[in-house]
This record gives structure tokens, C-alpha cells and sequence, in this order.
């Protein structure tokens, strides 16, 4: 009964600021400007003849007044679109080269680690290949400082159907990564715009998606509406619908779909951005239904994977049958972003995109 009362609180607040003021000041910044505009062209014409006057009669060899220019420093502020630069992967520490999977098509030469989980963000410098990267560092260096404020961390997933030895592994998966399932929902901002991300991680069962995570991605959805705010989705990884779960893992689909179907159409905007390995039921659910779909290079995204397809049909589909360059072709995604530019593709995203019903809008 508490929270009840407290959600439907919290949506006549937003509500009154956001629909109900959010109008009325439009229409006084609108009053407002035809005011100063007519305001503006009669103090002109006033002003016209006595600016006439005064210069005729202003003496001509008045000292001029030498405006000296302010010099700034090379340094100067960073960018605040820039990757905020405050984490550095753990892979970076080992002192060791690898070897780019590129390296006989574009003649890329071996990489030193330190560099290029560093200063590169595991990206190759001579072809732009990428390697993976833990979604710390997505965490750390995509959103703004200290802005990340997890909530529903305490909906973890289960193991309805009693599955022999399940329990051991989502209680291993549990103390590896302290969190109760493979869906991560926060509020952030990116450059002081609040949004509310769900993340679906591979450290987590692969990013499998149960029961916990589709109402985890639904009370995100929830929040997303009410606040009027943008609805980011980012899959760091998922390996489809957990198969340990059963009928409870496969009605997720339409029930996270139909969530955030009713965020659309009240005016939110969601966008999706795929990384890494993005497979199966969720992308051809409440992820493929995004209006606005983007991809990590060098990731993969597909409904079934290769090893699925050749057990299943005896076909043995291309290598880069799922890359992302095929799937910008084939119209699934709408574009392919560079790990680097992330900050700040999403930042032009969410001014660019979505409906005037945003709270920033």
C-alpha cells in the first residue's frame, strides 16, 4: 500500500512539473518574446535619432578605446563530451603484445597491452578492430561522475523449476559480480542529462535474461515514463532467454515488449545499443523493437549463432555472417559506433532524438 501511494505520488508530481508547467512555461517564454521583440523595435527607432545626433556633434579625434583580447591557455577545460577518462581496465596491467585478428588483411602490427586497454579502449589503432572490455569500464567512463544511482538490486534471480545444480551456479555467479542478476538498472547522466539505462552484462550467466531481469527491464520502463526520461538499453552482452527457467524465461519477451511499447508511445525514447554478443530472444524482442538501434564495432548480433545454425540445419553460415556492418546493412541496426565516440554519439542522440514530452525537451 506504501509504495502504491508513494509511486502515484511521485507520478502527479512529475505530471504538474513536466506536463502541466512545462506547458504554461512555453506559452510565457512565447508571450514573453513577442513582448521584447515589439519592445526592442520601438526603443530602435527612438534610438535611431539620437545615436544620429550624438555622433554628429561627438567630437572626432576622441581617443578610441583598445579592447585588449583575452587569451586562453592551450590546456583550457575538457570537453565534457569527451570520455571521462577516470577508469582504466584491469587488462591493461599485463605486460604482454597480442595480436590483432586483422593483422594478415590490413598488416596490423602486435599491440602492447598497456596501450591498448589503455590509452586505445581496446581498440586497434590500425584498423579499428575491437577488443572486448569488462562493463566497468562502460560504467565508469560512458556516464558522468558519481552520477550512477542503482536501484532494484534486490530482485535477483531464482530457480523456479528446482534445476539440478542451478542454484550453485546463480549463487556463483551472485559472490563473482555482487549483483543478483544479469540486468543492471540505474539512473545516470550524461553532460547533466538524466537517463535511465538498463544493462545486460556478460559476467552475470552470460547475460542470460530470466525472470528477474524482464521485471527488473519493465520497473525500468516504468520509472523511464513516469519521470519523462530517456530509456538506454545497453546489451554489454546476452545469450538469449535463460533455458533454465522455462515458460517463465520465454513469456519475458512479450512482457518486457509490451513495457516499453507503452513507454514509446507516450513519447519516451529508447534507444539500444548493441556490444560484444548480442543473440537470440531478447534482440528479437524488447530489443529489436527500439525505433533506434545502434552497435558497437566490431560486435556481433543475430538470433541464432553459428555452432546453433550448422546443428540445427547442416549449414555452415559466413564467419562475419553476424558482424555488424551486416546487420547495419540488412537495416536491423541504424548505425555502428566507435567505442571511443560513444559519450559522444549517446550525448548527440539524446538531443537529436525522441519526442518534445522528454523532460529536457
Amino acid at each position: 500500500v506504501v509504495k502504491s501511494i508513494q509511486r502515484s505520488a511521485e507520478n502527479l508530481y512529475y505530471v504538474f512539473r513536466y506536463d502541466v508547467l512545462k506547458n504554461q512555461q512555453k506559452q510565457a517564454q512565447k508571450v514573453i518574446k513577442e513582448v521584447s521583440g515589439e519592445g526592442s523595435a520601438l526603443i530602435q527607432r527612438v534610438s535611431s535619432s539620437l545615436t544620429a545626433v550624438s555622433g554628429f556633434i561627438r567630437r572626432t579625434d576622441k581617443k578610441k578605446t583598445v579592447v585588449q583580447p583575452v587569451l586562453t591557455t592551450a590546456g583550457g577545460t575538457p570537453d565534457p563530451i569527451e570520455l571521462t577518462d577516470t577508469y582504466t581496465s584491469p587488462l591493461a596491467n599485463e605486460d604482454r603484445t597480442v595480436s590483432c585478428p586483422n593483422s594478415e588483411k590490413y598488416g596490423c602490427k602486435d599491440l602492447w597491452v598497456p596501450d591498448l586497454y589503455g590509452e586505445f579502449c581496446g581498440v586497434c589503432e590500425n584498423c579499428g578492430h575491437h577488443f572486448p572490455l569488462e562493463y566497468q569500464w562502460y560504467l565508469k567512463n560512458i556516464f558522468d561522475p558519481n552520477s550512477i544511482r542503482v536501484f532494484n538490486n534486490a530482485i535477483y534471480s531464482r530457480n523456479p523449476l528446482q534445476y539440478e545444480g542451478f542454484n550453485d551456479r546463480l549463487q556463483m555467479a551472485r559472490s563473482k559480480t555482487g549483483i543478483g542478476c544479469a540486468n543492471l538498472t540505474f539512473h545516470a547522466r550524461v553532460c547533466n542529462i538524466n537517463l535511465v539505462v538498463s544493462m545486460l552484462f556478460s559476467d552475470f550467466r552470460n547475460g542470460t535474461v530470466g525472470a528477474a531481469e524482464g521485471e527488473k527491464f519493465v520497473q525500468a520502463c516504468e520509472i523511464a515514463k513516469r519521470r519523462k526520461r530517456p530509456l538506454l538499453a545497453y546489451v554489454h552482452t546476452t545469450g538469449g532467454i535463460r533455458i533454465q527457467e522455462g515458460t517463465l524465461g520465454v513469456i519475458q519477451m512479450p512482457k518486457c515488449t509490451m513495457a516499453v511499447r507503452e513507454y514509446i508511445d507516450t513519447g519516451g525514447l529508447y534507444i539500444v545499443v548493441y556490444d560484444n554478443n548480442s543473440y537470440a530472444g531478447p534482440v528479437a524482442s524488447f530489443l529489436g523493437c527500439s525505433p533506434y538501434q545502434f552497435a558497437i564495432r566490431s560486435c556481433r548480433i543475430g538470433f541464432a549463432g553459428q555452432r546453433v545454425i550448422r546443428e540445427t540445419t547442416g549449414i555452415d553460415i559466413p564467419p562475419d555472417y553476424h558482424k555488424a556492418r551486416n546487420a547495419l546493412k540488412r537495416g536491423h541496426i541504424q548505425g555502428i559506433w566507435d567505442r571511443r565516440e560513444f559519450r559522444r554519439n549517446l550525448h548527440k542522440a539524446l538531443l537529436t532524438m525522441g519526442s518534445p514530452s522528454l523532460y529536457y525537451r
